[in-house]
Formats: C-alpha cells, sequence, structure tokens
C-alpha cells in the first residue's frame, strides 16, 4: 500500500492512497480543505442552503430570510440517481420542519427490509444533529418515539435508500403506542398506497414545534423539541386521470400531537391544501405553477378532499 500527499500547515491538502495485489490496484484520493466559513451571525448555521435551488414539486416554501436549512438525500435506483428526500432542518429545535419527497411504485421498491440502521445524518455535526442510537431521554414530558417523516416502507429499494430513513434528522420524538405505531402509522400506509395507484405522488410530512414547551433529550443530554402537531400532504399527478385539474389533485391533514383512541384515518380528518397551508403560516407545493397556471394551481389546492371518492 502506498500514500502519496501532501497537507499544507493551514490545514489543506490531498492524499491518494492505492491498494495493490494479484488482481490489480485501487487508488482512492481524500481531500481536506478549509473550515468552511459560516455566514455572518455566528450561530453555527451554515451547513446547508438557506433556501432551495431546486423546483422539485414535492418542495413547500423555502427562504434565504428565515432560521432554517434545505438540505438532501440522494440515492439510487436501479442505476439512476434520484432524490430520496430533502428536509428543512430547525437548528433551535432540533428536528426537521417538514421532509418531502416523491413516491411511487419505482422508488418505494420491494428489495430490502427494514434495516433499523439508526445513525447521524452525514450532512451536518454531531452538535447540530440529535444523537439517537437508543431513544429519547424522557426530558420534560416523558418518554418518546423516534418517530420517522418519511417512513422506512417508503424506501425499500435497497440498503442504503432505506438506512437514510433511519437517519437522526429524520426523527421526531413522538407518543408511541396511541399516534406514531397507530394513527399515523395507518396514514403513512394509506400515502403508500395512492402511491402505487399514481404515477407520482409528491409528499410532504412535517412538525409543529412552535408553541410546544415540552422536551425530550437525546443520548447526549441535548434538548429536543416535542411538537404539538403533525401534518402530511400530497400532490398527486395521473397524467390520465379524468378527475382533478391537468391530472392533478391534493389532500391534506394536521393531526394533534396527542393519545388516539383509535388507529382509523375518516375523510373528516382530511383538509384541502390550501386549508393547511393556512394553517401553518407557509406555502406548499409552490413550484406546482411551474406545470399549470395559477388559476388552476388555486383550484387544486383549494378542492376538499373529503368531496373527491378517489381519496377513499
Amino acid at each position: 500500500m502506498s500514500n502519496d500527499g501532501t497537507v499544507t500547515a493551514k490545514g489543506e491538502g490531498s492524499a491518494t492512497i492505492t491498494v495493490t495485489n494479484q488482481g490489480g490496484s485501487a487508488s482512492v484520493k481524500f481531500t481536506q480543505n478549509k473550515k468552511p466559513v459560516i455566514p455572518s451571525g455566528g450561530d453555527g448555521r451554515g451547513y446547508g442552503d438557506a433556501a432551495a435551488k431546486v423546483r422539485w414539486l414535492e418542495l413547500p416554501e423555502t427562504s434565504a430570510t428565515d432560521p432554517y436549512e434545505f438540505f438532501t438525500h440522494d440515492m439510487e435506483v436501479l442505476s439512476v440517481k434520484t432524490r430520496n428526500y430533502s428536509f428543512y432542518w430547525d437548528y433551535d429545535n432540533l428536528v426537521a420542519k417538514w421532509v418531502a419527497y416523491p413516491l411511487c411504485g419505482w422508488n418505494i421498491g420491494s428489495s430490502v427490509k427494514r434495516t433499523d440502521a439508526w445513525n447521524l445524518d452525514p450532512l451536518l455535526p454531531v452538535d447540530k444533529q440529535p444523537v439517537l442510537y437508543s431513544t429519547y431521554g424522557d426530558g420534560n414530558t416523558g418518554w418518546r418515539a423516534r418517530g420517522h417523516q418519511i417512513a422506512s416502507a417508503d424506501r425499500l429499494t435497497s440498503y442504503a435508500s432505506n438506512s437514510m430513513t433511519f437517519y437522526f434528522t429524520n426523527m421526531t420524538p413522538q407518543i408511541n403506542d396511541t399516534f406514531n405505531s397507530s394513527v399515523w402509522a395507518t396514514l403513512e400506509g394509506m400515502v403508500r398506497n395512492w402511491a402505487y395507484k399514481s404515477d407520482t405522488l409528491y409528499v410532504v410530512t412535517g412538525c409543529v414545534p412552535e408553541g410546544s414547551t415540552q422536551y425530550c433529550t437525546d443520548n447526549l443530554g441535548k434538548k429536543v423539541t416535542v411538537p404539538v402537531g403533525y401534518f402530511k400532504a400530497v400532490l398527486r399527478y395521473q397524467k390520465s386521470s379524468t378527475i382533478g385539474y391537468s391530472g392533478y389533485m391534493g389532500c391534506a391533514f394536521y393531526m394533534e400531537h396527542k393519545n388516539y383512541s383509535g388507529s382509523a384515518v375518516s375523510k373528516s380528518m382530511s383538509m384541502s391544501i390550501s386549508d393547511l397551508e393556512k394553517k401553518l403560516g407557509y406555502g406548499l407545493f409552490v413550484n406546482l405553477t411551474d406545470k399549470v397556471d395559477a388559476a388552476t394551481a388555486k383550484k387544486i389546492k383549494d378542492e376538499n378532499p373529503s368531496t373527491v371518492s378517489w381519496w377513499w
């Protein structure tokens, strides 16, 4: 094995490691750059993008002037590089404000089972994310489960794609038996079923930490806010559809983070995308006008899903 590289006194440089045997040789080059410059303010942010630079249909509103940052994880499906999911990171509450992703039979897959590969998100340093190799500590609210925002079962194309759903940035502290594994799990299953019957289902899942006075702790004792509510919004596209508008239709849910007496999700729990936007205070599917005109986009967002039999 040989090592050919240089490192400067300022911590910059590169090294190439070459391994040789009877079958040939292979080399890997490692490059070390200066420590990234943190934007003015000195608050330790600056690891992601201040706002999304892409215009994917699933994305909600982002802004360079709010305290959140945008990140994306990529994956490969049948040798095709594509996005796994994006998230909008809240450094203060140590949760993703939302996680957004496209969903269809192709990128759900069935090649692997749940990996339980709990791990740090490589896009953020340890002190900027919760450490959750074991579940949350009690904090001031009692035990909470590590609840996925993009579900593990939404990414079964490969070990790599599924293991990304176990990054700690995808977790929020959820009530377990009467929320996470009941009504919330039911809704996750409904979303997958809709995706299988669509060309693409664009999904955004999020939480609402604002107004919460409850917190749990991560494995290092850092406080993680327990959200007061959770939401899912889906934008369905089906080219040949005779319902909706220009092939698009939408459905949304907001659930208070509380104990539910059952696991059923009914049409009475649904709402229009527009109504959810009003509740959250920011826009969803903001790039829809790249595909349809503003008037049609408004019709899609305003439609009441409880009146559309396809969802039920």
